[in-house]
């Protein structure tokens, strides 16, 4: 009896969570070159598994996207300043 019962627990198939990619901005502009040079979306996003919404919310942030370091990987992090002309006097 107590062979069966491992058995059911072995044959148990187990459904696996697909894992998000982050992507840092050198990465988002690339994909963004990719696109410019000629792509469409459609191939684009099935080429690099990316949805078609995500592609465009990165071409529409392009512009913010070039300013920031290559390794940032999320745009606006952190809270806003409370008093950012202070902060800017104390860290210079």
């Amino acid at each position: 009896m107590g062979r069966s019962q491992a058995n059911k627990r072995s044959n148990r198939s187990t459904i696996t969570e697909k894992k998000k990619r982050h992507w840092n901005a050198r990465e988002k502009i690339a994909i963004i070159m990719y696109h410019e040079n000629g792509h469409s979306k459609n191939k684009i996003a099935a080429k690099f598994n990316i949805q078609i919404n995500q592609l465009h919310n990165w071409i529409s942030k392009k512009p913010q996207l070039l300013k920031v370091q290559p390794g940032v990987k999320c745009l606006n992090t952190g809270a806003k300043l409370k008093y950012p002309a202070l902060e800017t006097a104390l860290l210079t």
